[in-house]
């Protein structure tokens, strides 16, 4: 009976001798600065090894721990806002190991691509901003009297470079007579033309572009009237009834090959 006590004892005693030693922790400590050697606070410092993560983040002096980490080997990962971020891997933790880390500036990468197609200057009217193009469909709403019609265009064109007004260009010249409404095939009103082929830099230039000739004879007829019935009464008339006035208007046009 004693040497079957004596057995138990010394099996029990193998079996606790056999148990593995408990792990040993270690603690990791350090400061984290800027390229200025200046403290950076709030950085984000993680350390990992399989599934094992820790993270903690630097106080106000820049400074970190990490306690109770199981002596290894870690990847230690340091982010920042502003900073490009620090990584080293197989980095050995035992004992009370110190990783100071000095952080870099990010750069941000920024790609310019020039084209050789890209949008250029150009002094023509259409592209004018402050340009106006009349075509058939605007034309329509002008007057057919040709008096009518060149003080419309001034209205438009607004105040001139000289005391005449604006500078008027039939099919690229000066000082010809209006042509008729019908023969006008675009007007182009550009207040602001300022480019070297014009022999005076101004505003209220008027470009009156006509219709080319055909192999027709095309004509039109015209005629416009007007009394004091569709006049507006002035207010600063007077009298019991507007006084009589009348006005006819009558033109054509013609137009056409001068020989066939």
């Amino acid at each position: 009976m004693r040497y079957l006590c004596v057995l138990i004892t010394v099996f029990v005693c193998g079996l606790a001798s056999a148990e593995p030693p408990p792990a040993s922790t270690s603690t990791l400590r350090g400061t984290v600065t800027d390229p200025s050697a200046a403290v950076v606070p709030g950085a984000v410092v993680v350390v990992q090894s399989g599934t094992e993560s820790r993270q903690v983040t630097t106080d106000g002096k820049g400074q970190y721990i990490l306690n109770q980490v199981t002596a290894g080997n870690y990847t230690v990962r340091v982010t920042a806002k502003g900073f490009a971020p620090f990584e080293v891997e197989g980095y050995t933790i035992s004992d009370s190991s110190v990783l100071d880390v000095q952080l870099t500036i990010a750069t941000e990468a920024q790609t310019l691509t020039v084209q050789e197609e890209a949008n250029q200057l150009t002094t023509e009217p259409s592209s004018n901003a402050s340009a106006i193009v009349l075509r058939e469909k605007d034309l329509e709403a002008l007057s057919g009297d040709p008096d009518e019609l060149a003080q419309q265009l001034q209205a438009l064109a607004g105040p001139g470079a000289g005391p005449e007004g604006g500078e008027v260009l039939v099919d690229g010249f000066s000082g010809g007579n209006l042509p008729p409404k019908a023969s006008i095939r675009e007007v182009r009103i550009n207040a602001n033309p300022f480019s070297p082929e014009y022999d005076r830099p101004g505003f209220g230039r008027i470009e009156i572009l006509t219709k080319p000739g055909s192999d027709h004879i095309r004509g039109q007829a015209f005629f416009q009237f007007n009394n004091e019935s569709l006049n507006s009464r002035s207010p600063l008339f007077a009298g019991s009834t507007l006084p009589p006035y009348q006005q006819r208007f009558f033109g054509f046009n013609l137009g056409g090959p001068i020989k066939k």
